[in-house]
């Protein structure tokens, strides 16, 4: 099928972003300048971020909810526009460090912003998949580029890293399809919302496993009722859930991301820790969201056949062994990047509440609700761990070693990335006043909400024990004196201002968090509605 102007003006923005990848990839092998690579990156990043903001107004101007393109298979809305601004806000982050960052990779510069580039392209596509071999498609593009990324450090454990990333991730991506094939032998259909505004009427997975048929073919899929296979839906689901789980870092599929976060450079360490689990989310959160299209999901019959329930109560169990993991292994950490690692380990326990929650909805206004707390989430995260990522790096700009006792007695040296990091680590912990408070405060009421109370108290009482190892590092930069590195650093009176930028968002937004949440609010109720 010839894509139409109005599909292609749509999904402009990944196209950039791929024609950019391919243009620095040809640079490589012809000029190999790496300030015409620098600049074609920036250039790009800058322009996709733009056109997508631009795509962005002109949905709420045009109160536009939901628009599907190329046959279905993908869709254009306000929910997959805001993903995508995560993804390029990360790489924009990513782009400006890795100048920073240059000398500690491999001479292979060109290969390193091509594949970082893909990979972006990869994760956009993924928010806007509404169907699911188009999904495992974009996984793919996602993820191996990730696996280049990772293996372009200088350090033998980047290697290392990488190869343990790549055969995680396959095996992750194997389980992912297998689902898939289930789903598609059950149902009849491998699209997550029914694409009734097109040509051709494609059915909802969801409709599919329940009694519903809403408008739909009957030779679309066959109906349960003439089937007693429910046990079946459930070893589907769990493929399912364990393919996108592995994204998110969640017990017991999270043994990658320490190893990976240490080994991997800087810049790709923080993209992976926002981009990517950012990316896992999105397409778990479309999926779950069209449930939703169903009638009444409170129906016995569909609770029967899925027996949902049990898999919020499978989520809840795995929400707690994630979050006690990710902080108690990370108190006896050594290394900042590892520390962040087990951290974001404990970051994806405390989503899994977020996802448990519209599980638990009963009816449209709260899965809404729900969602856009869960989504915000994901911002008030993203500033923040760019935030302190972005500190560290310049922090660590004359060390190859992350260790903690390199940090001693920074906060006297660069006031300014200290004091960034400083704030970034309370974000972290839900210290108020920051966007890390507010947003983990509106995540856990939802969790409260929704039945689950005893689920929010281990969730505090993992907040509690973060707190030691991240106020560690505010005590290594201002309690620990270090005299033999003052000696060494010049003191740099000047902030950054990427990473003032980013700090006064972490504070403002604690301060006045209604434009993000009415921003996420509407980004939902657009793609229920």
């Amino acid at each position: 099928m010839i894509p139409t102007t109005t599909e292609l003006q749509l999904i402009l923005p990944e196209i950039i972003i791929l024609f950019t990848g391919s243009l620095i990839l040809i640079n490589g092998v012809t000029t190999r300048s790496y300030t015409i690579t620098h600049t074609l990156a920036i250039t790009g990043a800058i322009l996709a971020l733009l056109l997508k903001l631009i795509l962005l107004f002109v949905f709420s101007s045009q109160d536009t909810s939901f628009t599907f393109i190329f046959s279905g298979t993908l869709v254009a809305n306000k929910l997959e526009s805001i993903f995508s601004i995560i993804f390029l806000i990360s790489l924009i982050s990513c782009l400006n460090l890795i100048k920073l960052y240059k000398n500690k990779i491999t001479e292979y510069k060109s290969e390193f912003y091509g594949m970082l580039f893909y990979s972006t392209a990869g994760m956009m596509l993924l928010a806007r998949s509404n169907e699911m071999i188009t999904a495992y498609v974009a996984l793919e593009l996602t993820t191996l580029p990730l696996v280049g990324l990772v293996s372009l450090g200088k350090s033998y454990l980047s290697k290392e890293s990488a190869i343990k990333y790549l055969i995680l991730s396959a095996v992750s991506t194997s389980f992912f399809l297998l689902g898939v094939v289930y789903i598609y032998a059950l149902t009849g259909t491998t699209f997550i919302s029914s694409a009734t505004d097109i040509t051709i009427h494609y059915g909802n997975i969801f409709q599919g496993l329940s009694y519903s048929q809403l408008n739909m073919p009957n030779d679309i899929y066959t109906p349960l009722s003439s089937l007693n296979i429910s046990n079946i839906i459930i070893i589907s689901m769990i493929f399912f859930f364990i393919g996108l789980l592995f994204k998110l870092g969640v017990f017991p599929f999270h043994s990658w991301i320490p190893d990976v976060y240490e080994g991997a450079p800087t810049p790709i360490t923080m993209f992976l820790s926002v981009a990517s689990k950012s990316a896992g989310l999105a397409i778990l959160l479309r999926i779950l969201l069209s449930i939703f299209d169903l009638n009444d999901v409170s129906n016995t019959q569909w609770n029967s056949i899925l027996k949902w329930p049990d898999i919020s109560m499978s989520l809840a169990i795995m929400s707690v062994l994630t979050m006690f993991t990710g902080n108690l292994l990370a108190i006896k950490q050594t290394n900042i990047k590892r520390m962040l690692a087990y951290s974001s380990i404990a970051q994806a326990g405390y989503i899994l509440i977020g996802i448990v929650a519209i599980i638990n909805s009963n009816v449209s206004s709260e899965a809404i609700y729900v969602s856009s707390v869960l989504l915000a989430y994901i911002f008030g995260y993203m500033f923040t761990n760019i935030s302190a990522f972005y500190s560290i790096a310049f922090l660590m700009k004359n060390s190859d070693s992350y260790e903690f006792n390199n940090f001693f007695g920074y906060g006297r040296i660069d006031i300014w990335n200290s004091l960034f990091l400083s704030i970034s680590m309370l974000s972290l912990i839900g210290i108020p006043p920051t966007i890390g408070f507010i947003t983990k405060l509106f995540l856990f009421s939802s969790g409260v909400s929704s039945g689950y109370s005893w689920l929010i108290i281990f969730a505090l009482i993992n907040s509690v024990i973060s707190a030691y190892y991240y106020l560690k590092v505010v005590k290594n930069l201002y309690f620990v004196s270090n005299e033999l590195e003052i000696e060494k650093i010049t003191f740099n009176s000047k902030p950054p201002f990427f990473g003032l930028f980013l700090i006064i968002i972490v504070i403002v937004f604690g301060f006045y968090p209604d434009p993000i949440y009415d921003f996420c609010y509407d980004a939902i109720q657009s793609v229920i509605n």
